[in-house]
């Protein structure tokens, strides 16, 4: 479902900017500084490029390293419900913390639950779509949500719906909200891929 005007209006006053419903590279940079602030003083995690994601996490591919857990609130994907999944071992509290949060937080909020419950993936052995690198997801150590809403090339905030409250919970443990941090090549002042949860700097 589309943000409205009003739903700009209240993500630009939890960012600090003015609230004239118009997301532009004022909104867009109060936003991003926003989640940075959220994050842990020494970020854990590595960056993203692929020697220090091996020196971190190991090669990619390496399931020995996965681990399952359950989700603390329902889950489903394709409309089924999904009790467990895996993730690489280094993440998993990580991730468990962040998703607890989301569901005691806003547990009661269907407009944020209704992205935070549609599951999307995470452990897939596979490069980045339209890319000839390899994913995060080929170590375990991103998450999607709300895929069908939030798509590779779907522009945030102006199309796609991540809600920003979803994104605070990520970066409070220093995850990358690929959605507010990743710039859209032909929609200005936008981000894309905003269903994408990884745990880099």
């Amino acid at each position: 479902m589309l943000m409205k005007t009003e739903d700009i209006q209240a993500m630009q006053r939890r960012i600090g900017v003015k609230d004239d419903g118009v997301w532009g590279p004022v909104s867009m940079a109060a936003c991003r500084g926003h989640l940075r602030k959220l994050m842990p003083a020494i970020n854990p995690w590595p960056k993203s490029d692929r020697s220090s994601l091996i020196a971190f996490y190991g090669q990619p591919g390496d399931e020995s390293q996965l681990v399952s857990f359950t989700f603390p609130y329902p889950m489903f994907y394709g409309g089924k419900r999904v009790l467990t999944s895996r993730c690489h071992r280094k993440v998993k509290d990580s991730l468990l913390r962040i998703l607890a949060v989301i569901g005691d937080r806003w547990g009661d909020r269907p407009e944020i639950m209704e992205e935070a419950e549609d599951y999307g993936g995470i452990y897939n052995f596979r490069n980045s779509r339209g890319g000839s690198s390899l994913s995060m997801h080929a170590w375990g150590i991103a998450i999607d949500l709300d895929a069908d809403d939030n798509g590779l090339n779907t522009p945030w905030p102006l199309r796609a719906d991540m809600p920003l409250e979803i994104m605070e919970a990520f970066s409070r443990e220093g995850w990358l909200s690929a959605g507010a941090f990743w710039t859209h090549k032909t929609v200005p002042n936008n981000g894309y891929d905003a269903m994408h949860f990884q745990a880099t700097q």
